[in-house]
């Protein structure tokens, strides 16, 4: 209460209206091989369209682009991060007056200036807006100089499926810090970069604002763009490390897009379990598909993880990639996350992601098709299949994690039902953090909690009985002792009975007597 200094009415208002927000259950995270996008930096992705635009059509052989074009099909939030080994800019540069143009001689590992002595007159370099080969299909020409307003135009020309330079941008800017008559900066670094689909430039400030480009009537080809060499372990390890900080990104998902290395899953596996508010989804190594046994052994004896916050499919499915007219094997980490998405979608987050209701698959078919005696092999080694069944479809057949002991922990769908809720309650006690520790906050927190668990209790996700509601918060005087208050903690306690997938379905025939009474034999219990 402040000190009044003289007679009036005050008004003022206190806020215990804190209720707990939802967050989002199936924003997935991806880390792959590209010629094309923006590399060094995550990216969020919502539609397929968009992700084409930046990342270019599939390549086959290479998993990054169909593992996100599948999630896309039910999820529309895709955080992408692009790795290359060694990819280079391919560019121009543009000479001042008197100068001389020239397409690279070699490509540029940055996309800014630098002095470079094979272009000693250079007023601007051009390169692609990011690395490789992609850049040596684009051309620039500089028109429209006026000395006037010291302006001119970079118009951008991409060559289409025929090889023919195609004009797909124009630019007016200028190398001074101006505005146009609409109060646009027309600054051409500030106006291009960042914006441009196909260019970045880098002004050389060493030479006046004043002085001008020369004027290039005919395309001049960008070139040396790269792709580089083939990506190893260690750029997935350090992609996949960009996940690790939950106030960076926000993702529910891991999808591993044909990573099947050890050591890359180890970096997937790393990020989910320091986060502990994520999934990470894992494909079983092509080569391994051979037979069940093989799995299993590499399961056990190469991968041998044990961990609830992972989880591993086979076997691979097979589509038709229309950007390549033909049939392609892909990994399933893809599908598997945009049935997750679409489980999210249907039902909820603690719905097991499997089955003909929320698992089945829109692919042609399968790399294996497994038999009974397979799926009893591989289930008990935490492999989850994917099953075609005759005249029904194709669908996720298991839901296990990659969690060696059993308990509840080691089905997905409990996993799942625990990541949204404790970093759902998470968020909201950030608000309660720095209040005092007595029996007012410690009341808030538990009628905010329980409000929040009624709902969720009440949509299916705990087992509950007549008088169970299936969970108990526990923020009072049992766990907040004078020693945990006196170290600066407030405790919270919530206990929870998460629901069960009914996955083993017994169906018994009980075959009677003419004279049998049902209901005497039910009462004997002789279905038991």
């Amino acid at each position: 209460m402040g000190f009044y200094l003289s007679p009036g009415v005050y008004s003022k208002e206190k806020d215990l209206s804190n209720v707990v927000t939802g967050i989002g259950t199936s924003s997935a995270g991806i880390v792959g091989y590209s010629t094309k996008g923006k590399t060094g930096a995550i990216q969020l992705i919502t539609t397929a369209s968009q992700f084409l635009a930046e990342y270019g059509n599939p390549v086959p052989g290479e998993y990054f682009h169909y593992s996100a074009l599948a999630y896309l099909e039910n999820g529309n939030q895709l955080y992408c991060l692009r790795i290359h080994n060694g990819a280079l800019y391919g560019g121009v540069s543009v000479a001042k007056t008197g100068g001389t143009n020239y397409s690279f001689v070699a490509g540029r590992s940055a996309a800014t200036y630098a002095d470079d002595s094979n272009y000693p007159d250079a007023l601007l370099y051009i390169t692609g807006k990011d690395q490789g080969v992609w850049n040596n299909k684009t051309g620039i020409r500089i028109t429209n100089l006026n000395i006037t307003d010291y302006t001119f135009d970079i118009e951008v020309y991409y060559q289409d499926s025929d090889g023919v330079y195609q004009q797909v941008e124009t630019w007016t800017v200028s190398r001074k810090e101006q505005t146009d008559g609409y109060g646009k900066q027309q600054y051409l670094e500030t106006k291009i970069n960042d914006y441009s689909a196909y260019i970045r430039v880098a002004d050389n400030t060493d030479e006046a604002d004043t002085v001008m480009p020369v004027a290039q009537a005919a395309t001049l080809a960008l070139a040396s763009g790269s792709d580089g060499s083939a990506v190893s372990d260690s750029q997935y390890v350090t992609g996949w490390g960009l996940y690790t900080n939950p106030d960076d990104v926000d993702v529910r998902l891991l999808i591993g897009a044909g990573l099947t290395s050890v050591p890359g899953q180890s970096a997937m596996k790393t990020v989910v379990e320091a986060r502990k508010d994520c999934f990470a989804i894992f494909d079983m190594p092509y080569v391994q598909l051979t037979s069940s046994t093989s799995m299993v052994t590499w399961r056990q004896s190469t991968q041998n993880f044990n961990s609830s916050y992972c989880g591993l499919y086979t076997a691979w499915v097979k589509i038709y990639d229309q950007w390549n007219d033909k049939i392609v094997e892909v990994p399933p980490s893809g599908y598997v996350a945009s049935m997750m998405a679409y489980n999210d979608y249907v039902a909820e987050p603690w719905y097991a992601p499997a089955g003909f209701n929320r698992g089945t698959l829109n692919v042609l078919s399968l790399t294996n098709t497994f038999t009974q005696g397979d799926r009893d092999v591989l289930y008990p080694a935490q492999i989850n299949a994917l099953q075609t069944f005759k005249g029904k479809g194709i669908a996720i057949w298991g839901q296990k994690t990659l969690a060696t002991k059993a308990s509840a922990l080691d089905r997905i769908n409990v996993r799942r039902l625990l990541i949204v809720l404790e970093k759902t309650m998470a968020v909201s006690l950030l608000d309660y953090a720095f209040e005092p520790n007595n029996d007012i906050t410690r009341y808030r927190i538990t009628a905010m909690l329980t409000s929040y668990l009624d709902r969720l209790s009440a949509r299916g996700a705990f087992q509950t009985e007549t008088g169970d509601r299936g969970y108990r918060v526990v923020c009072d005087t049992t766990n907040n002792t004078p020693a945990v208050i006196d170290a600066n903690e407030l405790h919270v306690d919530v206990f929870v009975k998460p629901i069960k997938a009914a996955e083993f379905i017994q169906v018994q025939t009980i075959v009677t007597n003419t004279g049998a009474s049902f209901d005497e034999l039910i009462a004997k219990g002789v279905m038991f």
